[in-house]
């Protein structure tokens, strides 16, 4: 099985880099531009299934690589972004001058540090997992299948599979509209590529 990964294409806030979550938010023009990018990308690939997080940036996403091929999207809560409670909408500059200790034990202990009224990351790869193991069981692994859904879900996610503590999940960041790819086959998960944008050139 063939799990492609797509982070949702760029919004507002992505550009004036403030701390998103579940805020939800459409995507601008440049995410448009993305997002046409990636159908054109995926025009000329047999893609079986496409699941979507149902925060409008990632349905929009969606919809705008699906314009061609017309398959039905399924909308998937689990593939929502960390929810940031407090921090939802805050210029990281901002938060990294108002709170230095939060975000250094946010680094230090991702896996169960909460933000304030939000998750800890190690909550949104428990649900990530969850997901993907669903997936594989319930599709045959002869599928190709789009998943379109946000940088920290990805970044949990493909911090998990490539067997590192949740403490080193920056090095797992994926840009907007970038894809990553993931070979399900002998009931292992291996990552093939990460964080591809030559399409977005």
């Amino acid at each position: 099985m063939e799990i492609i990964l797509v982070r949702h294409c760029e919004t507002d806030w992505n550009k004036e880099n403030r701390c998103q979550g579940i805020s939800d938010l459409s995507l601008n023009q440049a995410g448009l531009k993305q997002a046409e990018n990636l159908r054109s990308y995926f025009n000329n690939l047999d893609i079986d299934l496409i699941f979507s997080s149902t925060l409008k940036r990632a349905i929009e996403t969606a919809n705008v690589i699906n314009s061609d091929k017309k398959i039905p999207i399924e909308l998937i809560d689990e593939l929502r972004e960390m929810d940031q409670g407090d921090f939802e909408g805050i210029p990281f500059h901002t938060l990294r001058e108002k709170y230095p200790v939060e975000l250094n034990e946010w680094r230090k202990n991702p896996e169960k540090f909460r933000i304030p009224n939000g998750e800890t990351l190690g909550e949104v790869k428990n649900r990530m997992i969850k997901f993907m193991k669903n997936i594989v069981e319930t599709h045959r692994e002869d599928k190709t299948i789009i998943i379109v859904s946000h940088n920290l879900a990805l970044s949990s996610l493909l911090c998990s599979i490539s067997e590192k503590n949740l403490v080193n999940f920056t090095e797992f960041t994926v840009e907007s509209g970038s894809i990553s790819t993931i070979d399900y086959s002998n009931k292992i998960f291996s990552l093939k590529t990460m964080d591809y944008t030559k399409h977005l050139e």
